[in-house]
């Protein structure tokens, strides 16, 4: 089977075309990937983001049915519009359903800033002006600052796929500042992950991404090392916490 050293359940946003190939990219030999999407509209408006809550659940039930280790909501916006306590009240109720452990984007990109001891940092997104100043606030809440914040400014999240790397290379440069801890670079649509090594040897401080730090959230649940060099220094952190108790498998 499949999945034989852990599974993956993935939830990402019926539009997001990103997150689901640089995951199945980087999982190692054993793991696998699979993906329920969550319907909703291409715009990142307030009723489509919070929309997406029940979307998720209804989602989830069949997907459970793939007895997954770990589930992760990868949607950064999604899971940080309404703050913390949504976020946690999410995670269990997706924990519920899928009867394991389950992480958001927003909760993962707090736990690799917290980890890599970040207290400042700037932020490039793809974001219109409302969900930067959520996304502000929920890191705000768990004591972490923005110095600088760098928007490509787009509300149609469809067309976050298309912005290419090298412009996410260019809009970081454009936005660090010298008195941030490090960078993160929200929104799991963004194709952040290839640039962060070659920013992070530019730059001189820490660069983050959505997708690396959902995926590198997903394998500390699970207790896995993923073996990965070239994809930026978060993956490269050791201490994991020690993993979630296995589900029972069925004979």
């Amino acid at each position: 089977m499949y999945g034989w050293r852990a599974r993956i359940g993935l939830l990402v946003p019926s539009i997001n075309t990103t997150m689901e190939p640089e995951l199945w990219s980087i999982v190692p030999h054993g793991v696998s990937v699979h993906t329920a999407r969550i319907a909703g509209g291409r715009h990142g408006t307030p009723e489509t983001l919070r929309g997406m809550e029940a979307e998720a659940k209804r989602a989830l039930e069949p997907l459970a049915m793939t007895e997954p280790d770990v589930v992760v909501y990868a949607c950064t916006s999604g899971s940080f519009f309404e703050g913390p306590a949504w976020n946690k009240k999410l995670c269990d109720e997706l924990a519920a359903i899928a009867d394991c452990p389950a992480v958001t984007t927003a909760g993962a990109m707090v736990a690799a800033l917290q980890h890599g001891g970040l207290k400042t940092v700037d932020v490039v997104t793809p974001y219109v002006a409302l969900t930067n100043e959520r996304l502000k606030s929920f890191l705000g809440a768990h004591g972490i600052g923005v110095v600088r914040l760098g928007t490509f400014d787009m509300l149609d999240m469809f067309d976050h796929a298309k912005i290419q790397p090298e412009e996410i290379y260019r809009k970081v440069k454009e936005t660090v500042s010298p008195d941030s801890d490090g960078v993160f670079v929200a929104c799991t649509q963004l194709r952040a992950m290839e640039v962060l090594d070659m920013l992070e040897r530019d730059l001189g401080k820490p660069v983050y991404s959505a997708v690396q730090a959902s995926a590198w959230e997903a394998f500390r649940v699970l207790g896995i090392d993923p073996a990965i060099t070239h994809l930026g220094s978060l993956f490269r952190m050791t201490d994991p916490p020690a993993p979630a108790e296995p589900r029972k498998r069925s004979a």
